[in-house]
């Protein structure tokens, strides 16, 4: 394993790159500086870190992503960004620390969101034939997707009751909207869309009370984990402290994470806490390559999730193509070669 100094080296390009504004949104530069104050390391390799303390083999790993766009018109519809790297984070998790993934998006995204997972190679069982599966002698690498209540009083209650049921190593949020302290969940654009994203919040806090390491990844300050830099975003971003909806409360959502990664989309910030785990582990096959970056955005859009900016069922998330996001994780995929080579 490197040395601490060498893997911050690794990291700080790795944070740099994921924080580059291609899609430019205005919103990083602000972000990322708030959440890097609050963190005494890369914020990618602190996440990569807190995952080679807690998580061992046959743990099982909660990962929540999943937001409804154009709820008002059908909350059947949901976006690109947050899924390929939820899949993404899982199989680097289950290649790189044998977990076991269970992914939360919600009730009526399970069959879409399993399109996707299975596109990032594991197969989708039911959590106990999935942690059957990762004690099986033939190989056979699983996880699991399951469905987040929207209702505040059930997603509490299926909180604690998942958590004491399967006792997991870590929780992830990937962009999944956080709630600010009227309860309300707001677009980056200071709209309420509390009625149908799953009460994630409440797996996070349950989570936190038990000791469970927790994680936050967002690109807009309206994601769970935001939390722990609340006032910056109250202070510097559009709606921070005012939203449209008349609450009062602001985008700024209320809970924190053990771990904030700010990065310029969502995904990008799953993926290098991805490439950090490849980094920290010494293994550059545990971070994925733009042929399985390709397969799963197609997964995604075959799925019928849309381009959040865009608005069109196409391989592509945050208004990126695949050709962009596959160059992306080819860099990031260089960036740890490269790092661990020179390292040496």
């Amino acid at each position: 394993m490197l040395a601490e100094e060498q893997l911050i080296k690794i990291g700080e390009r790795i944070d740099q790159l994921i924080t580059l504004d291609v899609p430019s949104r205005n919103v990083i530069h602000i972000l990322y500086p708030y959440a890097r104050k609050k963190c005494a390391k890369p914020l990618s390799l602190a996440a990569a870190e807190l995952l080679c303390n807690r998580v061992q083999p046959r743990d099982v790993v909660f990962i929540a992503t999943g937001w409804p766009d154009r709820p008002h018109i059908t909350p059947a519809i949901a976006e690109t960004d947050g899924p390929p790297g939820a899949a993404a984070l899982a199989r680097a998790l289950h290649k790189g620390l044998g977990a076991v993934p269970f992914i939360f998006v919600e009730e009526n995204l399970v069959g879409a969101m399993s399109r996707v997972v299975e596109a990032a190679g594991l197969r989708v069982l039911s959590p106990e034939e999935a942690i059957q599966a990762s004690a099986s002698t033939a190989p056979i690498h699983a996880a699991g997707v399951l469905g987040f209540p929207a209702d505040p009083g059930k997603a509490a209650q299926r909180a604690k009751e998942l958590l004491a049921l399967y006792a997991p190593a870590a929780v992830i949020a990937i962009e999944k909207g956080g709630m600010n302290e009227k309860g309300k969940i707001h677009t980056s654009r200071g709209a309420d869309t509390t009625e149908h994203m799953a009460k994630v919040d409440f797996l996070m806090q349950e989570a936190a009370s038990r000791g469970i390491g927790t994680i936050g990844i967002g690109d807009g300050g309206n994601e769970i984990g935001m939390g722990v830099i609340r006032e910056g975003i109250r202070e510097s971003i559009p709606y921070g402290d005012r939203c449209l909806c008349g609450c009062g409360g602001g985008i700024a959502p209320s809970t924190i994470t053990d771990v904030l990664v700010t990065a310029a989309i969502s995904n990008w910030g799953a993926y290098g806490v991805a490439a950090c785990l490849a980094a920290v582990l010494g293994k550059t096959e545990v971070f994925h390559d733009a042929v399985v970056e390709e397969r799963i955005l197609r997964a995604a859009a075959a799925a019928s999730f849309i381009d959040g900016i865009t608005g069109y069922v196409e391989p592509s998330a945050d208004g990126l193509a695949s050709t962009v996001h596959q160059a992306f994780v080819t860099l990031l995929g260089e960036l740890v070669r490269q790092g661990l080579k020179n390292c040496k």
